[in-house]
């Protein structure tokens, strides 16, 4: 009983810190690069620009989770394995790691972009002329677009002070869980003109958030043996909260090559959540990719600015990552890496990768290069897997 106890204490350590990661299958195994990325179906997740750069009739659909454990493996070794001997340990343990968390969160979506239409026109010479080859011709204004995204994480804060033999959990220590539901609707434009095609776009999105909050205080003490206490503050019932938010994109487009900017969330809308008030802070990301031999794309996106995972008062990330695409007709291939600057690539760099066949059956998976030792077994400290599907018509 007491090994749970103590489990315990690392569990309320790990659950700090869920952010939100890439959405469907195609980013997920570019390192998160999707700003410009044109062949994607979750355009209007990563940048509302996208739907007119390439106005396409899209479908797509994705289901996964993340774990990830920041610093958990060094608290978890002075834990577990006996009685609590060495309080000491446990405290130096808690110190030597900047983050201590166990984060888990699912991502998921559906998509669908519904073109405004296509027909054949004559293949024009260099002259202007028409020829006997026919090409196919899209309304040039864009693509109208819907999606649902639900996303599920858990935010935790521990404040922990020692004195004397004894460690304290402050009555600071939250922990917070929190559902995310949106459904974006958005429209894109593009203009072609003689030195390259600008595209801009932009989504308004009903945002729907369910959440609980719970505090956490404690002690564990070698004073008189060994000494366990814990008080828990059950959260209140959860609470529904609605607001709106508005994405703003831009692609500029030249020789295979685009460049994107993307502003997420610039309303600044909040939620009441738990009793205190929860806003989700605006994101300012980049990207780039470069199309070439008609089956590749490269791509290379990354935040302008930390970001603040959950609110204003949680922790932040700054990603950086890119990836090679292979979309032959048949089947996909993806490759890619990504770290955060933010925290110092904490976790080292994290591979990424991903395959779609016949488009009904995509597999991304996610992984980094640091790792932890779980009975002589070398463990990523981050694991993603993601499973779903997209297709263009």
């Amino acid at each position: 009983m007491k090994k749970i106890i103590l489990l315990a204490f690392v569990a309320l350590q790990g659950l700090s810190a869920l952010g939100f990661g890439s959405m469907g299958n195609t980013s997920a195994g570019l390192g998160d690069s999707g700003v410009a990325l044109r062949k994607s179906a979750w355009g209007i997740y990563y940048n509302p620009a996208l739907l007119a750069a390439d106005n396409r009739g899209k479908f797509g659909y994705s289901v996964g989770a993340t774990i990830e454990e920041r610093g958990i493996d060094t608290m978890a070794l002075s834990l577990i394995g006996g009685e609590v001997t060495d309080i000491n340990s446990i405290w130096n343990a808690y110190q030597a790691s900047p983050n201590h968390t166990l984060s888990v969160i699912s991502q998921n979506g559906l998509v669908i972009q519904i073109t405004g239409g296509a027909h054949e026109v004559p293949k024009l010479d260099a002259e202007g002329n028409p020829t006997e080859e026919m090409i196919e011709k899209r309304n040039p204004y864009g693509a109208f677009t819907m999606a649902v995204f639900a996303s599920g994480f858990a935010y935790g804060k521990v404040d922990a002070t020692m004195s004397g033999n004894t460690i304290t959990i402050t009555d600071k220590t939250r922990l917070d869980g929190i559902a995310l539901i949106e459904a974006p609707i958005g429209w894109g434009w593009k203009f072609e003109t003689g030195f390259g095609d600008f595209s801009i776009g932009a989504a308004v999105k009903y945002m729907g958030a369910l959440g609980a909050s719970a505090s956490v205080t404690g002690s564990l003490s070698e004073e008189a043996g060994e000494q366990i206490n814990y008080t828990y503050h059950l959260p209140q019932s959860p609470t529904l909260s609605h607001n709106f938010g508005i994405d703003l994109g831009f692609l500029y487009s030249i020789y295979g090559v685009n460049v994107g900017l993307v502003a997420k969330n610039i309303n600044v809308p909040s939620f009441d959540i738990g009793g205190r008030r929860f806003k989700v802070m605006p994101q300012f990301r980049a990207g780039i990719s470069y199309e070439f031999a008609e089956y590749f794309a490269l791509t290379f996106d990354t935040d302008l600015a930390p970001n603040y995972i959950l609110d204003e008062h949680s922790p932040k990330t700054q990603m950086i990552g890119g990836g090679l695409l292979m979309d032959f007709k048949y089947i996909d291939l993806r490759f890619g890496v990504m770290g955060d600057m933010a925290n110092k690539f904490e976790q080292s760099a994290i591979l990424t990768g991903g395959i779609n066949l016949l488009g009904f059956l995509d597999v991304a998976v996610q992984a980094s290069m640091k790792m932890f030792d779980v009975d002589a077994y070398k463990v990523p400290n981050l694991v993603t897997l993601k499973v779903g599907g997209s297709f263009t018509f």
